[in-house]
């Protein structure tokens, strides 16, 4: 039996990889994979020169950052594999983006959020876990990632069978998902 594959994009900070743990805890009389396009960054990343100050950065934000075609492979062997899980979800800003990425998933999600709230679970999250500074997130954000996520990843959105509200991932949304991928792995 084919596995069910779910794709769940958003913005940085808009509560994806959060969805995906809500989700597998709930899904967890099945084997649940969970793929972040995160582990598929290049080692050598793109640059973008900011439009507000011309300094330039590393842009985690432009597809070209992303090593698709290891992503794929590591799709494919995944789905191929004699063992594979029953449910797949592949979760970052990019889940959505790839169309033959997308042609994989049975179901899209987008994580929508406020831009302001996202920005400041960013710098929440980039402070606790990785030791910056309030400054420095907050002028990556402002200064190159807020206008690549406009450019490349809130757009697909419009690719997504379902958008869901990055404040409202507990309750009556992960029992309709849930439910929906239980009966879509009894066919």
């Amino acid at each position: 039996m084919k596995p069910i594959i779910v794709g769940i994009a958003g913005g940085s900070g808009s509560g994806k990889s959060t969805f995906c743990e809500i989700l597998a805890k709930e899904l967890k009389e099945y084997q649940v994979t969970v793929v972040s396009t995160d582990d598929f960054y290049k080692k050598t990343l793109p640059k973008i020169v900011s439009p507000v100050s011309n300094v330039e950065y590393d842009d985690f934000n432009h597809p070209d950052a992303l090593d698709y075609n290891k992503l794929m492979e590591y799709l494919n062997n995944l789905l191929n594999a004699e063992e594979h899980p029953d449910v797949v979800l592949v979760e970052g800003v990019f889940a959505l983006y790839f169309e033959k990425l997308r042609q994989m998933l049975d179901l899209k999600i987008f994580v929508d959020l406020d831009s302001d709230e996202r920005m400041y679970r960013r710098i929440s999250r980039n402070m606790k876990s990785w030791g910056m500074g309030l400054e420095e997130v907050a002028t990556y954000y402002l200064e190159a990632a807020k206008h690549r996520e406009i450019e490349y990843v809130l757009r697909t959105k419009n690719f997504a069978d379902i958008i869901v509200n990055g404040n409202r991932l507990e309750g009556k949304l992960k029992n309709v998902i849930s439910c929906w991928i239980t009966s879509m792995l009894g066919k």
